[in-house]
């Protein structure tokens, strides 16, 4: 059994549209838990479960490892699912025999997590395999990058000075297009869009993300996880997903740029802050978050 784990915030649209191509799939065998993080009306909610068999209502929103735990915790009471498959909101599947191939590669492989290729409409964004932060001096420099982004945002001249400068590179220099890898790639971090887990994964650990971040680098997180407990994390582009990407966070904002980078530069460096500090802890501190 296949249980699909949605993480809605406020884009009602994409949810709506991930839930229908998820229904759209061969297999009857399959449930699907949307977690709202605080932002469905009365009537949406009554609207959405009429289609999925699980809405939890959170009454704040908790960002992304706790909700998605949420959702998780209540497959695993609810049905024990052979996977769970943790997709953001603002993706479709477009596979038809999507869960056949998942559990075709389980045969195969024995996976613990597995990511898909990821499609994005402008062909560049997120793809797998993920590049994670592997040791602390990587960390250590992302944060102060992350650090002296967050002080020129905090200047509206400097802000303005540095989008006119990126304008004007992207007209002088051609963006690099980045690719899926196109074979299958074993012991990889991958994309927090869209994880597969299986039962195998999940009847480990306590809680299937680590659940102090808010966002970002839950990909980090779970790298770290399978390189210290030796876990199978498998690559397949046999199995797509469409990814919109950021949907939600431009939603959140209203169109303020600003201010969304701003947030984006602040829980980056939190969730950093918190990556260095499981790095230079035991494994076993690893293993029960």
């Amino acid at each position: 059994m296949y249980a699909f784990i949605i993480l809605h915030y406020k884009n009602l649209k994409d949810t709506i549209e991930c839930i229908n191509s998820i229904k759209k799939l061969k297999e009857k065998n399959k449930k699907i838990v949307v977690i709202d993080n605080g932002t469905l009306k009365e009537e949406e909610k009554k609207a959405l479960e009429l289609n999925i068999d699980k809405l939890i209502d959170l009454k704040q929103n908790l960002g992304f490892a706790k909700a998605n735990n949420t959702g998780c915790d209540y497959a695993k009471e609810k049905w024990q699912p052979d996977f769970l498959i943790v997709i953001n909101n603002d993706t479709v599947i477009n596979q038809k025999d999507f869960l056949k191939k998942i559990s075709q590669i389980y045969k195969e492989t024995n996976f613990d997590v597995l990511g898909p290729k990821i499609l994005c409409p402008e062909g560049s964004g997120s793809v797998n395999p993920y590049t994670p932060l592997k040791t602390i001096e990587e960390v250590e420099k992302e944060m102060r990058y992350q650090q002296k982004l967050y002080k020129i945002y905090k200047h509206q001249a400097l802000f303005l000075l540095l989008k006119l400068g990126i304008r004007c590179k992207r007209i002088f220099k051609k963006p690099k297009i980045l690719k899926n890898e196109t074979t299958r790639k074993t012991k990889v971090a991958l994309h927090g869009c869209a994880l597969i887990f299986s039962k195998k994964y999940y009847q480990q650990f306590h809680n299937v993300f680590y659940n102090n971040t808010f966002l970002y680098h839950e990909e980090s997180f779970l790298y770290l996880r399978i390189k210290n407990k030796n876990l199978i994390s498998i690559y397949d582009p046999e199995i797509e997903i469409v990814h919109k990407e950021g949907a939600s966070l431009d939603t959140s904002f209203n169109g303020n740029e600003r201010k969304k980078l701003l947030f984006r530069t602040k829980e980056i460096t939190n969730s950093l802050t918190l990556l260095k500090k499981e790095m230079g802890g035991k494994n076993e501190n690893i293993s029960n978050y």
